[in-house]
């Protein structure tokens, strides 16, 4: 009977420590991908645009890194001016640092 008693605490312990370990990990993980979004600068007024797949971005977006040809949007004084640069061009907006917001 004791055996199987601290088998049972055995496993009880285990799955509790599972658990924790994975709750902590989302917890990070999610903490994470808010700090990337927060780090984007909202007062850029630059975009780069990508020929190949035909989206405009932030200079700090993380896709905007691995863009191999950069075309660059940046007469217009103010970032609305170079929005409607690079969708006068055929570009749209990204989907992840929002250039329009």
């Amino acid at each position: 009977m004791e055996n199987s008693q601290k088998a049972r605490i055995k496993l009880i312990v285990s799955l509790v420590a599972i658990f924790l370990v994975g709750f902590i990990g989302y917890s990070l993980y999610s903490d994470s991908l808010e700090n990337d979004f927060k780090n984007i600068s909202t007062t850029e007024i630059e975009r780069v645009g990508d020929p190949y797949t035909g989206y405009y971005h932030r200079p700090g977006c993380p896709k905007a890194k691995s863009i191999v040809k950069v075309v660059d949007f940046n007469k217009g004084a103010t970032a609305e001016e170079n929005n409607k640069q690079a969708k006068e061009e055929g570009f749209l907006p990204c989907k992840r640092c929002h250039p329009d917001d």
